[in-house]
């Protein structure tokens, strides 16, 4: 175990056994290091009917052709997207500390667990998975940037995936969690710059920890698009 792995955790982590981040039990030897069995049936999974494009998730059954009202206000710039759960529940309290009380070290079995889901995991084989940026001097602030720890996690995972980071926050915008969706729309409309040269060749996926409009994802998808992309999808963990 190498030392970031070490300060992540802490030292009292390693002398003590774990706990799951979820139900608070202690953990067995896993495939997870913080997430039991118990604790990931918990976490509420997305299944069918969802919208094709924006992934938002539907209740009861669809019979013929709907046009999804999100995405009609939204008109995506990603061809399409997915998430695993729903953002709710012991999904949204892990995502939450995850991103603010300090705890990146989740993602890994977040990812891990999002990756049973077998819609999730065909979305994402053998693209090119680009994390939706923080602005530089709040990932500072916050000693880690929770989009990027999540696609790293998704990279080494998902079968035929590779990370690159092409996207370049340029505004610190403010957060999206009391905007309503045209307010989202503005808010992070030009919030984003190409950092490279996306292979016009490859499927790029722009993943974030949580799609609630859809506003953020589209619009890195979009400067992807403008910077040569040609095929842009995006993901995240979880939808709400």
């Amino acid at each position: 175990m190498g030392l970031p792995e070490i300060l992540d955790r802490g030292l009292l982590d390693l002398l003590l056994p774990r706990d799951c981040a979820v139900t608070g039990e202690p953990l067995d030897e896993g495939i997870r290091a913080h997430l039991s069995p118990q604790g990931a049936m918990r976490l509420m999974r997305i299944h069918d009917p969802r919208c094709l494009r924006c992934g938002h998730p539907y209740e009861g059954l669809l019979e013929g052709e709907m046009e999804c009202p999100h995405c009609r206000g939204l008109r995506p710039a990603f061809g399409r997207a997915v998430c695993a759960f729903r953002a709710c529940g012991a999904a949204r309290r892990l995502i939450h500390r995850m991103k603010y009380s300090g705890a990146p070290w989740l993602a890994e079995d977040l990812a891990a667990a999002a990756l049973e889901d077998e819609a999730f995991r065909r979305h994402l084989a053998g693209s090119t998975l680009v994390p939706v940026p923080l602005y530089a001097a709040r990932a500072a602030e916050r000693g880690y940037d929770q989009a990027l720890e999540v696609a790293a996690a998704l990279a080494r995972r998902a079968p035929g995936c590779a990370l690159r980071r092409l996207l370049r926050r340029t505004e610190d915008t403010p957060t999206q969690t009391r905007l309503g969706r045209k307010e989202r729309r503005r808010n992070v409309a030009d919030a984003f710059l190409a950092a490279g040269r996306p292979d016009p060749g490859a499927r790029h996926v722009v993943i974030d920890d949580v799609l609630t409009t859809g506003a953020t994802l589209s619009a890195c998808a979009r400067t992807l698009r403008r910077a040569g992309a040609r095929l842009v999808d995006a993901a995240a963990l979880a939808h709400g």
